[in-house]
């Protein structure tokens, strides 16, 4: 399957105190963009496009919305005049990657951090705390990650999932359980939406890793098949991610409703994008 005909990749990062979103695009496989999706109207504003790899567990979005923590390669490249260097974790505001401010990284295999507040960002314990001389220092307060764990685990631990079983090292994704659960239950406890981390498959269409999503309600479970990605809306709806599409639908006691389709991604195609002159400003 190549990209012109396959799904493109999506990742969705939901802001916690606004209604904004943002979703992280991937296909053509050298090219990543930003979309900014308003959750109050359902409106999406497609914005910049990047040429090179972003790694979606090692993003996150503050939780006014405002700004997408984001860990960006471009393999192979020579440093350049700026010394960055060919992997990096940056701040930007969305739906634009330019930075904002920048850390430097050596390699790709770790990076990235997330946002424990609107002030208050955790990096990745490779990642140094001084940003490049050529950006600002943050108007927030940078902290390191503990060594024995990961973005992707700290941002689903601050979004409410809980851990049911233990299947992998966080930070090196080796076996160490017969299978990874995590569980995040509605507040009457009525339904909850759980999600099974899978083994690293180099194989796997758009990536090395992937989960397994299904709601349990009544004693019953529910599958969620075909979903790449799925979080809960509010209480009441599931958004998920299938082929490139983003969907809503309604969750009950009997489980899930018809999914709707609120925007298919994968008609977009590389543009050029700069980011406007508000977005280059804390």
């Amino acid at each position: 399957m190549n990209d012109s005909s396959a799904p493109c990749r999506l990742a969705v990062f939901l802001s916690r105190r606004s209604p904004a979103a943002v979703v992280l695009r991937r296909g053509p496989s050298a090219w990543a963009q930003l979309t900014l999706w308003d959750r109050a109207t359902d409106t999406f504003t497609p914005g910049q496009w990047f040429h090179g790899r972003v790694y979606e567990r090692r993003c996150d979005l503050s939780p006014d919305g405002r700004f997408f923590l984001y860990f960006a390669a471009k393999h192979g490249r020579a440093r350049d005049d700026n010394d960055i260097g060919e992997a990096w974790t940056a701040i930007s505001r969305p739906p634009y990657f330019t930075a904002l401010t920048l850390w430097t990284n050596l390699g790709s295999w770790y990076g990235g951090g997330v946002f424990k507040s609107d002030k208050r960002v955790v990096l990745d314990a490779t990642c140094t705390l001084t940003p490049h001389p050529k950006f600002k220092t943050p108007p927030m307060r940078i902290e390191a990650m503990a060594a024995a764990t990961a973005p992707w685990e700290q941002r689903l631990l601050r979004d409410q999932w809980e851990l049911a079983e233990r299947g992998f090292d966080p930070r090196t994704h080796r076996r160490v359980g017969a299978r990874e659960i995590w569980r995040k239950a509605r507040p009457d406890g009525a339904v909850t939406l759980c999600r099974e981390v899978e083994d690293v498959d180099f194989q796997r269409y758009g990536g090395f890793y992937g989960d397994v999503y299904w709601l349990e309600a009544g004693g019953e479970l529910f599958p969620l098949d075909g979903a790449t990605w799925a979080e809960w809306d509010d209480w009441d709806h599931v958004v998920l991610v299938k082929q490139g599409r983003l969907l809503r639908a309604a969750v009950g006691p009997d489980g899930m409703g018809e999914a709707r389709e609120l925007f298919d991604f994968n008609p977009l195609r590389p543009v050029s994008a700069p980011a406007p002159d508000w977005a280059r400003k804390w």
